[in-house]
C-alpha cells in the first residue's frame, strides 16, 4: 500500500489506524512530500508506531504523482514479489473488506490494469466517487453515478484517492507524469493504462471514507470550493492533459470553452472576478508546459 503524505499528520494517523483494523498484515509505504517540521516529525512517529509501515522522506514536494513515483521505485526495488499496490489518500480510511474486494475484482478481471471502489465522505452519507467518465470536450465532471443494478463494472477513470494498480504495469514502465503537480494526474495515468489496451474497473463492494483537502484548509475558496492555488493547478493540469491526449478538434473545442464559457459561468456563480487571475494564469501555464 502506498500513501503520499503532505502536512496532515492527524489524518494520516487515522488512516493508519483504519489499516490496522482492516488490513493488518499489509505492507504500508508512506512517502512524505517534504512536509517540514513539525508535521513531518508527527507523521513519522505515527508511521513508526504502525507495524509493517515504512517512512520514506522524498526530500521535495513534486506533487502527488512525483511522490507516488518515488514510492513505486522503492516498492519495485525492495518488495519484488508484489502483485498489486493500493494508492490511498492520507485523509482516507478503509472500511472493512475494502482491500479484499479490490483484489478479488482484479483477480476476476485480469485484463484490468487498475481497480477503484466507492469513496464516501467522512459521514458515509455522500458519495464522492463511484464511477468515472472521461469528457474530452470539457474535462469536467469526471465523477459519475454508478450503473444501476450492478456492483462491479468497467469505467473510464478511477480516482487516485483509492486505486489498486497492477505491479506488472509499473515493471513495464508505467509512471505518473510529473508535469502534473496537483489534479488530473490520475486521469492521465488512467488514460495511459487504457492506451495500452487494458481496462479500468470499479467494485462497489470496496468502500473507503475521505475527509478531503485537509492540507489546503487554511486558504479561503475563490471559486466554488476551490482555493486560489487549487484553481491554478487544476486549470494548468487540464490544459496540459488536453495538449497531451486530445485530438486537435477536441483540444480546440476545450480551449474555446475554457476561455469563454467557463469564465462566464464562474462570474455568474461567484458574482465577482477575483478568481479570473488564478484561472487564466493556470491556463497560460498549461499552454507553456511542455506536452
Amino acid at each position: 500500500m502506498l500513501i503520499v503524505h503532505y502536512r496532515d499528520p492527524r489524518s494520516l494517523a487515522a488512516c493508519l489506524r483504519s489499516l490496522q483494523r482492516c488490513a493488518p498484515r499489509v505492507e504500508v509505504l508512506v512517502v512524505d512530500n517534504d512536509s517540514g517540521e513539525p508535521d513531518a516529525a508527527e507523521a513519522e512517529r505515527a508511521v513508526r508506531a504502525q507495524e509493517g509501515a515504512r517512512w520514506i522522506p522524498s526530500g521535495r514536494n513534486g506533487g502527488f504523482g512525483a511522490g507516488c513515483n518515488a514510492g513505486f521505485e522503492h516498492l519495485l526495488r525492495e518488495l519484488r514479489s508484489l502483485e498489486f499496490v493500493l494508492l490511498l489518500n492520507p485523509d482516507a480510511e478503509l472500511e472493512p473488506g475494502c482491500l479484499q474486494a479490490l483484489v478479488a475484482e482484479a483477480d476476476a478481471h485480469p485484463e484490468a490494469g487498475a481497480i477503484g471502489g466507492r469513496l464516501l465522505d467522512e459521514s458515509g452519507a455522500r458519495v464522492l466517487f463511484e464511477n468515472g467518465r472521461a469528457r474530452p470536450w470539457t474535462l469536467s465532471r469526471l465523477h459519475a453515478p454508478a450503473p444501476v443494478g450492478v456492483t462491479s463494472f468497467e469505467t473510464e477513470f478511477v480516482t487516485g484517492a483509492l486505486l489498486l494498480l497492477r505491479i506488472e504495469l509499473l515493471r513495464a514502465g508505467l509512471r505518473f507524469d510529473e508535469r502534473y503537480f496537483l489534479y488530473v494526474e490520475d486521469l492521465d495515468l488512467c488514460t495511459a493504462i487504457r492506451a495500452q489496451g487494458r481496462t479500468l474497473r470499479v467494485t462497489l463492494d470496496a468502500r473507503a471514507r475521505h475527509v478531503g483537502g485537509a492540507s489546503h484548509a487554511s486558504a479561503p475558496p475563490i471559486l466554488g470550493g476551490l482555493r486560489e492555488r487549487q484553481l491554478y493547478e487544476m486549470t494548468r493540469s487540464k490544459v496540459l492533459y488536453a495538449r497531451k491526449w486530445l485530438p486537435w478538434y477536441q483540444r480546440w473545442s476545450f480551449y474555446a470553452l475554457a476561455v469563454i464559457v467557463k469564465p462566464l459561468l464562474g462570474l455568474a456563480l461567484e458574482r465577482r472576478a477575483k478568481f479570473l487571475r488564478s484561472y487564466f494564469k493556470g491556463f497560460r501555464a498549461g499552454l507553456a508546459s511542455r506536452a
